[in-house]
């Protein structure tokens, strides 16, 4: 009978205290409130920026608290993450609570961490705002779902907690792999057009996928990331279709020629803008690449390709990606895990195997997982553990305000080569707004505010990229070097420059992959009389950063303005 009650009594305290962890809730009331929490009315909210009620593992989100109605204020905030409980796998009667990810403050000026509850963060001034932002490092796989609550103050004795508004419940994103498409919207009413930066990253290295990866390090590289934005008709690739001869060059060489041909041919009938980003292998596989596409009312859907090489006909991607979303409004910024497909016209099944062509040629599908031939890559591999190979990222950067009853021809479109549309200032219609593209730049030292505003914009290399426009190569200089013997061997420079937007700096990205510098060796005659050398005297182009340049007989010259071309006096 005693045994009987002990085991009874154990039992209620393992009840109250399963009890009371599920209960349990951080005290997030306002600092020297007196008062109960009032029920959330709506006028504020908590979200998620990026995400679709699922979280990608260890991936960084912004969460946000915003007012609803244009006009409420509040000045105290804490936002908490919590857990699932489940049960602990050394004492299943325990249930414990799973890692909810970290709550982070973006600035000290807005937030700091709560020295009162676990996984939160609190205001750090009680400032009137009208929203907030923080961060949010969702927890690894595995951590199933987390919910994040939100407290906002009025003042000190109007707050508000929980609620819909106010509470999110997020679970681990168990989909299919990112790359796959959305559902898609073809009845996209949105009337704006939409400038993207798409940007790729590779990770693929021997530390994220060792198995079977190539043996010398200095050959695995990737192609140029090729696409476009086009209507829901047009398809570049997709799985379950027979894949193109671009598309079979790319997965299988590397090579984006053809792809890039089949696209341009397609501008105006399905294609509005060819997406192109310069690729990377040896010591810059895992440096980013840029782009620029433009998106509009019918051709709002994307599609890119990149091939890895070696391998025997495979690469990423994402085909036929919605950036309509359903409530006709554009996709804000979206990041994607890329993991292999298989293009379906070799039959290899590891990346420097032999080539063996697939007859007749098989449709685009993933690269065979869980395989059982010790020779793949991923022998035995579940999809769910295999490290993506690249990450794409989405992001919008600018929308530009259409007439929905516009019909077409009424404004101009962009070539496939990315030039901008005219701007309504050169349409003769300005308003004094902001001039549409960013390809629209001139020189502020040439700009003439004084007697008019008239602006003198430097002619642009059409060559070189859209959204970092730079000026045409200067000729070359002279061979600069010692002479020696009738013969100068030497090196000669040329120089171009980035033009500057109008409305704002040189991109980042622009001066890490564009040059405004480049020297080649050289070889010319010269003479070794004293007369002869003072005739020959020129002038160098001062050190550019990052660059050599030598010469034991020449003056560098002075530079009259540092935002222009050499001046040289």
């Amino acid at each position: 009978m005693k045994l009987l009650a002990i085991k009874w009594f154990i039992m209620f305290i393992t009840i109250m205290s399963n009890h009371k962890v599920h209960s349990f809730r951080c005290d997030r009331r306002p600092y020297g409130t007196t008062t109960q929490s009032s029920p959330a009315d709506g006028r504020f909210v908590l979200q998620i920026v990026g995400t679709h009620n699922a979280y990608l593992p260890d991936q960084l989100y912004t969460v946000q608290i915003t007012e609803t109605d244009g006009a409420s204020r509040f000045t105290g905030f804490m936002i908490s993450a919590e857990g699932d409980l489940k049960p602990d796998p050394r004492n299943p009667r325990r249930m414990i609570t799973q890692y909810p990810g970290e709550i982070r403050p973006q600035t000290s000026n807005t937030a700091k961490y709560s020295d009162r509850c676990l996984y939160s963060v609190e205001h750090t001034i009680a400032s009137l705002k009208n929203s907030v932002e923080v961060y949010w490092k969702a927890p690894p796989s595995g951590s199933g779902c987390v919910t994040l609550r939100a407290m906002v103050a009025e003042n000190d004795n109007v707050w508000f907690e929980d609620g819909s508004p106010l509470t999110l419940r997020v679970c681990e994103d168990t989909r299919q792999p990112d790359d796959l498409s959305l559902q898609s919207n073809y009845n996209c009413q949105v009337c704006d057009e939409a400038k993207y930066e798409i940007s790729f990253t590779g990770i693929w290295s021997r530390n994220t996928h060792p198995r079977n990866f190539p043996e010398n390090d200095w050959v695995p590289k990737y192609s140029d990331l090729v696409g476009a934005s086009h209507t829901a008709d047009f398809i570049l690739w997709s799985p379950g279709t027979v894949a193109t001869d671009g598309l079979r060059q790319l997965a299988e060489h590397a090579n984006s020629s053809k792809l890039e041909e089949e696209i341009l041919e397609k501008v105006g009938d399905g294609v509005r803008t060819l997406i192109k980003g310069k690729g990377h292998g040896d010591l810059k596989m895992n440096m980013p690449t840029y782009a620029f596409f433009r998106s509009d009312k019918d051709n709002h859907m994307i599609s890119v390709a990149v091939g890895i090489y070696p391998s025997p006909d495979w690469f990423l991607g994402i085909a036929r990606f919605e950036l309509c979303q359903e409530d006709n409004t554009w996709l804000q910024e979206r990041e994607l895990n890329l993991f292999l497909w298989d293009a379906g016209t070799d039959s290899g099944v590891s990346y420097e195997s032999a080539n063996i062509e697939t007859f007749p040629q098989d449709a685009v599908n993933r690269v065979q997982m869980s395989s059982y031939d010790k020779n793949s890559p991923f022998y035995g591999i579940d999809i769910k553990d295999v490290h993506p190979f690249g990450i794409l990222s989405i992001r919008l950067v600018k929308t530009y305000h259409r007439q929905c009853e516009e019909t077409p021809g009424e404004e101009g479109g962009e070539d496939a080569t990315g030039e901008e549309e005219k701007s309504e200032e050169e349409n003769g219609e300005s308003n004094g707004a902001e001039p549409e593209e960013p390809s629209r730049y001139q020189n502020p030292d040439l700009d003439s505010s004084d007697d008019g505003g008239s602006e003198i914009v430097p002619s642009v290399d059409p060559e070189s990229s859209e959204d970092c426009p730079m000026t045409p190569w200067e000729e070359w200089s002279q061979c600069e070097g010692i002479c020696e013997n009738n013969k100068i061997k030497g090196l000669k420079w040329r120089v171009r420059n980035h033009i500057t937007p109008h409305h704002g700096e040189i991109p980042k990205y622009c001066k890490n992959h564009f040059e405004t510098f480049e020297n080649i060796e050289c070889e010319e005659k010269c003479s070794e009389n004293e007369d002869d050398i003072a005739a020959q005297k020129r002038v160098m182009v001062p050190v550019v950063s990052g660059k050599k340049i030598w010469s034991k007989k020449r003056d560098l010259p002075k530079i009259t303005n540092k935002n222009n071309l050499f001046n040289v006096i």
